[in-house]
Order: C-alpha cells, then sequence, then structure tokens
C-alpha cells in the first residue's frame, strides 16, 4: 500500500506560516472583542471634539466613541496574540492548527463585525429618522440590510473562491 504524503498545512508551521496565523488570530480576537463589548455596553471614554476633551461621563454635544473602543480593544488584543504567537508550536501538535482555517475564520469575522456596525449605526441614524418612509415588515431600512448582507456575503464568498485558487 503506497504510502499519501502530508500536505504542507497539515505538518508543523512554519515561522511565516506562525506569524500569519498571529495575524489573523489578532483579527479575529480584536472583532470579537470590539462586538463583545459593544454588546455588553462596556463604558469606554469617549472624545468630544466640540469641547475637545475626553470624558467617561456623557457630556453635551456629539461624541466619539470609536477611538476609545479601539484602544481598548487593541490593549486586550495584542498581550494576548503575543501569547498566542508564543504558544503556537505547543498548539500545533493538539490542535492541528492550520494557516488556511485562520484566513477564512479571519475573512468571516471581520465582514461580520463590519455587518454589525452597520446595522448598528444604522439602527442609530437611519432612513426612518433622515423622513423617509419606511412602514411594513419590509421597510426601507431591512430591505437596506439585506441589501447589504448579500453584498458581503457574495464578497467574503468570492475571497474564499480565491483563497482556495491561491492556495491550489
Amino acid at each position: 500500500m503506497e504510502e499519501q504524503p502530508i500536505k504542507p498545512e497539515y505538518g508543523l508551521l512554519t515561522k511565516s506560516c506562525r506569524i500569519f496565523a498571529a495575524l489573523n488570530f489578532f483579527l479575529i480576537l480584536s472583532t470579537s472583542i470590539l462586538v463583545f463589548s459593544n454588546l455588553i455596553g462596556v463604558n469606554l471614554p469617549r472624545y468630544y471634539p466640540s469641547l475637545r476633551q475626553w470624558s467617561i461621563l456623557p457630556l453635551e454635544g456629539p461624541s466619539m466613541g470609536f477611538f476609545g473602543a479601539v484602544g481598548f480593544t487593541l490593549l486586550l488584543a495584542f498581550p494576548i496574540t503575543v501569547i498566542f504567537y508564543f504558544l503556537e508550536p505547543v498548539l500545533q501538535k493538539y490542535l492541528e492548527i492550520r494557516f488556511k482555517t485562520f484566513k477564512s475564520l479571519s475573512t468571516a469575522s471581520l465582514v461580520f463585525g463590519i455587518l454589525y456596525f452597520v446595522a448598528k449605526e444604522w439602527r442609530k441614524w437611519g432612513i426612518e429618522k433622515m423622513g423617509l418612509s419606511g412602514g411594513g415588515f419590509f421597510n426601507s431600512e431591512l430591505t437596506f440590510f439585506i441589501i447589504t448582507l448579500g453584498l458581503f456575503l457574495i464578497l467574503l464568498s468570492l475571497l474564499l473562491i480565491l483563497e482556495k485558487k491561491i492556495f491550489e
């Protein structure tokens, strides 16, 4: 009986594959922390450009919470990713880490994160608040969200097909 050669993605990760897997892990972790912290409502500092100051307490005027959320995300995700990078050779023995899997997961996580924040911001600043009519179940907000979701899913599938062609 002839032995089947082991594909490179099933063997031990090289240094470049470890870096690639760690970067993709960082993307997945960052997106997860950003979405989860937003879901549970972590009270992060916001910048108030009209007042030119940072504050955790709500102040008068428009605020930009994105900077505080990104800083919080990076402060959590970076050390965990560094630990993951150094543990990858040990984890490889038990988990069969493949860099293709990380690429697919990071693409899906980024698409999910973008869709989450599109839906969140759309709910806050949406069409109905701009004065356009939107009645019934298939109102203008839901239609726009379905179209946006469809476009992102098409983009995700094209990226995964392209990735498969590149790595074949």
